[in-house]
């Protein structure tokens, strides 16, 4: 039941809706390590990324609630369906929170909030893009 109110009260923090996405991303930490996850949903302001146990320990070794305080730091690298093509996108991200939660097959992950700060290059438009483009009337 705790989980559950942790990720309502992320929920109603949020300042925009998620896209689902799906894709799968790489997360390089701060020592380097590269972590396979996979995108769960992307906003204008941020992302929630899906990973196992393992790889969130990579990700946040020292297994501690995260504030954003804390200023941790990641790079991601993920794909984005767009018009033209997919398009890399690569972004520094802060880790907001994590949290465990069911996947589909009622296996425990653990999922990422992640905030992003600074895109490479014109990658901030792809994203711009991609939530245009989701958000168009079906014709």
């Amino acid at each position: 039941m705790l989980l559950a109110q942790i990720n309502q009260q992320y929920e109603e923090q949020r300042k925009y809706p998620r896209l689902k996405l799906g894709a799968p991303a790489v997360i390089i930490c701060a020592d380097k390590q590269l972590v396979e996850c996979h995108v769960y949903d992307v906003s204008p302001d941020g992302l929630q990324i899906r990973c196992t146990r393992n790889a969130a320990m990579a990700i946040n070794p020292s297994c501690k609630q995260i504030s954003p305080m804390d200023k941790l730091l990641v790079n991601v690298i993920f794909s984005l369906p767009i018009r033209d093509g997919n398009k890399q996108i690569k972004v520094i991200c802060s880790v907001y929170y994590f949290t465990l939660i069911q996947d589909a097959k009622n296996e425990e992950d653990v999922a990422f909030g992640l905030k992003f700060k600074k895109f490479d290059g014109t990658c901030g438009r792809y994203v711009e893009q991609f939530i245009m483009q989701a958000l168009e009337p079906e014709k």
